[in-house]
């Protein structure tokens, strides 16, 4: 919530073309992020057996890959300006590389609090953070500092992250290196690295496409769209599985276990995430002016296609917790280069028709690359995919339910956009629970409620 209010205020305060710039910076800056970390932490996470001298080494090692990204960028930055035919762009790839060095601080601290399954803590750190980088992005943007407010809100939330989570983790580095405790961590972690490497591509290819061949205004607008996409798998999907990586894990070799939990969290994840979509799907008309001003308005036709893109990710991105607390970094490595190359054949050849073809053929892709992914994750724990659809066919039907509902009520509603936004959450609302209670959909197998915290 903190990060939705945060988000639209600066979007009020600042223009489309300021949130392009960043966008189009943080498309490299990100990629390399990911490269910074080596996948370390998942190994962390992951290793039964970790010692003093893994976790040591570990820290010294991205403090070393930090420095050098961080003159990398440096290097690199005149490229990237002129990549995007944007000189602005320059000097706001230069500040922004200081994120290498800042960020590999708090790498290993952050694994093993996970590891602990500190949640409470890993929450208080984000939601610290993010409240604080708010705060001085909001200040900027207000002094009339444009574009630079972004910056220094994505500064800041990197030091205030790393300053909580030093004063939640006890654990401290100690000066010794081991190439040998390298070695051991780097045999998971270079499969993780490439798929994570990979699926950051994946991810952002629609982004640097828009930048490139559609100019900073429409990036804006686009970027706008996707972040409040990602809110509700953020605040759902990526918590639920930075949960259960280290809860399956500890179970991963109880076969039975890890396909009955799959389930579960497929039921939850769908029930959770499903008629959120869907629900977002139909108020972006009215959301987007009320909340984010007018000049927004071209973001809520991108908003609507991508809440379909959002349900397929939510599902898919679970697969992730198999491959990795299985030990198959090497398939989810193998499925992302696939995935991307046929992405990048497909923005790439769309791309003129406008930013609304690149974001309906990017929620196309998703939608069929989730049943790929399903499938393989279902052959790596010898669970029958017709179990799986299962699982995900009531939630699908029941958020059908309330969408075409809700939007067949919305043209005939009146009253002021916030009357109408409320009616429909509470319409929407109502639909999908008195179905979701009818159909027993909020049950586990034994008639247990569905609870996050039962999955494992």
């Amino acid at each position: 919530m903190s990060q939705f209010v945060i988000t639209a205020v600066l979007a009020r305060l600042l223009a489309p073309s300021d949130f392009g710039l960043i966008g189009m910076a943080t498309v490299f800056t990100g990629f390399a992020l990911i490269f910074g970390e080596l996948g370390i932490g998942g190994a962390i996470i992951q290793k039964q057996d970790l010692r003093e001298e893994h976790c040591s080494s570990a820290f010294w090692l991205n403090v070393l890959i930090g420095l050098l990204l961080t003159g990398l960028f440096i290097l690199l930055s005149p490229l990237i300006a002129s990549f995007f035919e944007t000189p602005e762009l320059r000097m706001i790839v230069v500040i922004l590389s200081l994120n290498f060095i800042l960020s590999s601080f708090a790498v290993v601290q952050q694994a093993i609090l996970t590891k602990a399954m500190q949640f409470r803590a890993l929450m208080v750190r984000d939601l610290g953070a993010v409240i604080l980088s708010g705060i001085v992005g909001v200040a900027c943007a207000i002094r009339g500092l444009g574009v630079w407010s972004l910056v220094a809100q994505t500064l800041t939330y990197t030091v205030a992250n790393n300053l909580f989570l030093w004063h939640f983790s006890h654990w401290r580095p100690r000066f010794t290196f081991s190439r040998a405790a390298i070695g051991d961590i780097f045999r998971f972690s270079a499969n993780m690295t490439g798929f994570q490497f990979v699926n950051y591509f994946a991810r952002n290819l629609d982004h640097l496409v828009v930048g490139k061949f559609l100019g900073a205004q429409a990036l804006g607008y686009y970027t706008l769209a996707y972040k409040l996409m990602m809110l509700p798998m953020q605040n759902s999907t990526w918590v639920i599985n930075k949960v259960m990586f280290p809860a399956f894990s500890r179970i991963q070799d109880q076969l039975e276990k890890v396909r009955e939990n799959y389930l579960k969290l497929l039921k939850a994840v769908a029930l959770l995430v499903f008629p959120g979509m869907a629900l977002f799907h139909v108020l972006a008309s009215d959301l987007v002016p009320l909340v984010y001003g007018d000049q927004w308005q071209p973001a809520v036709a991108l908003i609507e296609i991508l809440c379909f893109c959002g349900m397929a990710q939510s599902i898919s991105s679970l697969g992730g917790v198999i491959y990795l607390s299985r030990g198959r970094a090497d398939v989810q490595f193998k499925m992302a280069l696939f995935s991307v190359s046929v992405l990048s054949v497909i923005l790439l050849s769309v791309v003129t028709g406008g930013v609304e073809v690149v974001a309906l053929a990017y929620t196309l892709f998703y939608a069929a690359w989730m049943n790929v992914s399903l499938y393989v994750v279902a052959r790596i724990i010898g669970l029958s995919v017709l179990a799986v659809y299962r699982n995900l066919l009531a939630p699908l039907l029941l958020s059908g339910a309330m969408l075409l509902v809700t939007s067949f009520a919305s043209p005939l509603l009146s009253g002021s956009t916030a009357w109408r936004i409320g009616l429909l959450l509470l319409l929407g609302t109502i639909v999908f629970l008195v179905l979701a209670f009818l159909f027993k959909e909020f049950q586990l197998d034994g008639g247990r409620q569905v609870r996050i915290r039962d999955v494992v």
